[in-house]
């Protein structure tokens, strides 16, 4: 795909993004005319619990898809195309049976504090729609139909929720936090099954024939390894809300939620342009191109290192006044919001690793540097939380994020024939002829 051609794509999915952004934006002010803080810090907790749940239910396999739903697709094979879908279902199903038990387990004897309890409760029935919104963007965009997986989720979706919303707020409508998250549900459910009613058949569950049991089994190592590697870099925003929920009193919990989420858009800038050159990469590397996947890997850091780079200084002179937007109590978060962005940046200049990592099928070495990385943010917010609140909370997504890039950096030297770090690219270039 030629340079000025992805710099258009790019720009066009993260329209998308910046849209579903502003639809956001505007929509936490509504809610916080309608709701306490306390409450829009429960809303943004049971959004963030809906996300990981809805992550362990899918059993790792949209993350799997993009690399290895794109390489099937890319080798022109329908049966392990057909395969796949065939156990990513099943497994799907199973897992999501077992997860709602154990949230049901956990929602009993009630070990958290009761807005925790409440975020569970409903973000558990937002769950299996969110699973479904997941399947489908995933295999969207392993077909390259890069609209279709992400207007339904960063568009449709927080759209039907803003109208809701202003529509309430101009008629006057008694409002709560209960009825709010329940007008949630509905929305992620139209809006889940018209995407697959789009996607088309493979978006259908399939029982008609199993896939053979040793592909399947390695398929299912795979993608389970890679649910803790979607968390961290795919929902990373929803894992640190929830653990920040855990050490942080309620009305820091609103606008650290903030904060985190405009940093994660940012991030989206990497996660879209990385996605979207997947299937190309996935064929450099297929026909054995080692100058295309070079090209590939230069230009995704380039581009991501240098988005999160303005994002960075825009958060430094301008952030009091972004935060202000959404009420002059949120202006306490403009220094984590700007180490939020730092985190950011290490994530962009950490490149493809991952998922150089996961098509050369070493997603259980990626999944170890995920975990530790999540050991490493639940340490630094239990030691520095308490005592600087969401700067010390910051500062642990920060050390996390590092610790996570290094490991990363180090495995792809180790175990694959190319690193994709912006160092490691960089420094083949200045090497090449």
């Amino acid at each position: 795909m030629p340079l000025w051609r992805m710099i258009l794509r790019a720009a066009n999915l993260v329209s998308f993004r910046l849209g579903g952004a502003g639809i956001g934006l505007v929509t936490q002010i509504v809610l916080a005319r309608l709701l306490s803080k306390d409450d829009v810090g429960i809303v943004l907790r049971t959004m963030s619990a809906a996300a990981l749940i809805s992550l362990v239910m899918t059993a790792g396999y949209p993350a799997l898809s993009i690399t290895s739903l794109a390489r099937f697709y890319a080798l022109g094979s329908r049966s392990l195309v057909a395969a796949f879908h065939t156990a990513a279902w099943r497994d799907t199903f199973r897992i999501s049976a077992l997860m709602i038990v154990f949230v049901v387990w956990l929602i009993v004897f009630k070990p958290f504090n009761p807005g925790l309890n409440t975020a569970l409760i409903f973000g558990t029935l937002i769950a299996p729609f969110s699973s479904l919104i997941r399947m489908t963007s995933a295999t969207a965009n392993s077909q390259r139909r890069f609209s279709l997986s992400y207007i339904a989720d960063y568009l449709f979706r927080p759209g039907l929720l803003l109208v809701y919303l202003l529509l309430a707020f101009a008629f006057g409508l008694r409002h709560d936090l209960t009825t709010l998250l329940i007008v949630i549900i509905a929305i992620t459910a139209t809006v889940a099954i018209g995407q697959a009613i789009v996607l088309g058949e493979e978006a259908a569950p399939t029982w008609r024939r199993r896939p053979a049991h040793r592909f399947g089994k390695l398929l299912r190592h795979r993608a389970l390894s890679l649910v803790i590697v979607a968390a961290v870099t795919i929902a990373f925003a929803d894992v640190v809300t929830i653990i920040g929920g855990l050490f942080l009193p309620p009305d820091s919990v609103a606008a650290f939620g903030i904060a985190i989420r405009l940093a994660a858009l940012a991030g989206f800038v990497t996660q879209s342009t990385q996605q979207m050159m997947l299937p190309d990469l996935a064929k450099a590397l297929v026909k054995g191109q080692r100058e295309a996947v070079q090209t590939v890997l230069l230009r995704v850091n380039l581009l991501s290192v240098a988005a999160i780079l303005v994002c960075v200084f825009i958060c430094i002179f301008f952030g009091p006044l972004i935060l202000g937007i959404f009420g002059p109590e949120y202006a306490m978060a403009h220094w984590p919001l700007v180490l939020f962005m730092v985190s950011q940046l290490f994530r962009a200049a950490a490149g493809m690793n991952q998922y150089l990592l996961a098509i050369d099928g070493f997603q259980a070495h990626t999944a170890s540097s995920c975990a530790f990385a999540v050991v490493v943010l639940v340490l630094g917010a239990a030691l520095l939380a308490p005592s600087y609140g969401v700067m010390g909370m910051a500062c642990a997504v920060v050390v996390s994020d590092i610790v996570w890039a290094g490991l990363l950096g180090v495995q792809a030297q180790r175990y694959t024939a190319f690193r994709g770090d912006i160092l490691a690219v960089a420094q083949f270039r200045r090497g090449a002829p």
